[in-house]
């Protein structure tokens, strides 16, 4: 049976009602990442029981020169977000967009940017762009990280664990429970599924796909 661990995208870290609720969190950070001294009190505060990820911002992957260009300043902003996965103790989710293709030499920035993070913490890739499954997923598995997909529409990259990025766009404004249904089956054959929901009712989303998983 798959263990979903699901939980909401959100911009800050939560509050009581939502740790007494759900087992994990993404957090975005939009903006800039709270002091150390800040992140660390939260996390002794709700404890180790609550699996945290932590998505790495633009300013964490871009400089001046363009995505993945190292320079003084983007090797600063991405300390400053390893810090937040230590203080965390958090899943590194990293996406990328179109500004990435297939070519050799993206592939070898990503290679770099993969190397950057600690082997030992959970590395998970979301991208976009016009990296499509028969492409990404493959890559993934060469760099031994985990590949992000919307089982609702994309292939599955196999594997024992699975981390899952849903958000409401166009049409799909919200995750009914028949959707939720949906989703449980398509993760029928990974061990664990983390799931991130991202819309104007994720934490409700997120606590009505825990229930119907235990169930």
């Amino acid at each position: 049976m798959t263990r979903i661990h699901a939980g909401a995208t959100v911009e800050r870290p939560p509050g009581d009602k939502y740790v007494r609720a759900l087992g994990f969190v993404e957090l975005t950070f939009p903006s800039s990442f709270p002091k150390e001294s800040t992140l660390r009190r939260w996390r002794e505060k709700v404890g180790p029981e609550l699996e945290v990820a932590v998505v790495a911002p633009r300013a964490a992957l871009w400089s001046d020169a363009g995505p993945l260009r190292w320079d003084e300043g983007l090797e600063s902003r991405f300390a400053r977000y390893l810090e937040a996965l230590d203080v965390l103790d958090a899943i590194a989710v990293v996406p990328t967009g179109s500004e990435l293709s297939t070519s050799q030499k993206d592939r070898e920035r990503l290679i770099d940017l993969f190397g950057r993070l600690p082997d030992a913490r959970r590395r998970v890739w979301a991208p976009r762009g016009i990296w499509n499954d028969e492409e990404a997923q493959p890559f993934a598995r060469q760099l031994g990280i985990t590949c992000a997909f919307d089982p609702l529409e994309d292939a599955s990259p196999g594997g024992d664990t699975a981390y899952v990025r849903l958000t409401a766009l166009g049409g799909r404004q919200r995750f009914s429970e028949g959707i939720l249904y949906e989703l449980i089956d398509a993760l029928a054959d990974f061990a664990h599924a983390y799931v991130a929901i991202e819309s104007p009712r994720s934490f409700d989303e997120a606590v009505r796909l825990d229930k119907l998983a235990r169930e």
